[in-house]
């Protein structure tokens, strides 16, 4: 470990801790609870796929693989690596594709949200962030910059708007269905900057 490492370690200590008191567990929960039970779900950017082990947690029923472009920790879920563009899956393998703060680090959301939807059978979730207004950009920037900095995650600052995310869906045939809802880890504060889209495809 070299000094960077030395200097970071505290820090990505504190947030381990933090995120998984206050965000982590309680999304877990959220999510486990818009599944349909007996569901295969691909986590699309999974990390060390942390989250899906505690979604299964909640839903011992579901199965969950992940695939993402980096393996700098061990993951808890089986985990395939690759080179960003087209996954390397074929058609409709899931019943449900699944995104969980990954999409605003990509320059092309767009082609990634094309993806999962040629990955699913039939849903779609995403949770994100979305941005109201230059303040508002600035904020969310500051928090995702300080939350990946410790683990050395680049950020692309790509942050859509929620007229953008609906204007995206529609293009791509997917419809929103349930009851809207937001992840609130921050006692309210952050609730509005981070939507949780449950999606079907309709064609």
């Amino acid at each position: 470990m070299g000094i960077t490492g030395v200097l970071l370690y505290p820090i990505r200590l504190f947030f381990d801790i933090v995120t998984f008191l206050l965000y982590k567990k309680p999304l877990a929960k959220k999510i486990a609870f818009l599944c349909k039970n007996n569901s295969t779900i691909l986590d699309f950017g999974c990390d060390n796929g942390s989250v899906s082990k505690m979604i299964m947690d909640f839903n011992p029923s579901l199965k969950i693989v992940g695939v993402d472009i980096q393996g700098n920790r061990p993951s808890q879920i089986p985990r395939r690596l690759y080179q960003g563009r087209k996954v390397p899956y074929p058609d409709k393998t899931f019943d449900i594709v699944l995104s969980l703060d990954v999409l605003h680090h990509t320059k092309n959301i767009p082609y990634f949200v094309k993806e999962m939807k040629r990955l699913s059978k039939r849903y779609l979730i995403i949770k994100d962030h979305a941005v109201y207004g230059p303040v508002s950009r600035w904020l969310v920037c500051f928090s995702d910059y300080m939350f990946n900095m410790p683990y050395r995650i680049k950020c692309a600052f790509n942050y859509p708007t929620m007229g953008e995310w609906g204007g995206l869906f529609h293009k791509l045939k997917l419809k929103k269905t349930g009851k809207p809802t937001n992840h609130d880890f921050c006692f309210g504060i952050a609730k509005k900057y981070n939507p949780i889209f449950k999606l079907e495809k309709c064609e």
